[in-house]
């Protein structure tokens, strides 16, 4: 009876501590875990094509991003709110518009619109 009423506390107890865990763990989750989420260091890369008007390697480096995107938005979905995330891929998609227009003010703003998302993400 007595190890009934213990665990009767200790389940509550430790879900509750795993799912804070969670809700906390954004601005963990964002950081890269290998070579294909390295999402803003894509940016910043993107950021210099766009400068030196390479577009080419400025589109290699906005798909990449995307695809970063898309393993990381998988790990922080619970712990980050989602407009943020809708807001991180609008920008994202915008900068692909822009380099496809070849519109190098249209993409730094949106470069840097995407720097301050990122700073708040999971704060």
């Amino acid at each position: 009876m007595k190890k009934q009423s213990w665990l009767l506390y200790a389940i509550p107890i430790v879900m509750l501590l795993l799912f804070i865990a969670i809700m906390v763990s954004g601005t963990w989750l964002k950081k890269p875990f290998g070579t294909q989420d390295r999402l803003f260091e894509s940016i910043q890369l993107l950021e210099k094509h766009v400068q030196d008007k390479q577009w080419t390697k400025a589109k290699a480096q906005v798909d990449y991003a995307m695809q970063a995107w898309d393993r990381i938005v998988n790990r922080i979905q619970f712990s980050v709110e989602r407009e943020t995330i809708y807001d991180i891929l609008g920008a994202l998609a915008r900068m692909q518009g822009g380099i496809a227009a070849k519109d190098d003010q249209a993409i730094m703003e949106e470069i840097y619109y995407f720097y301050a998302l990122w700073d708040n993400l999971g704060d």
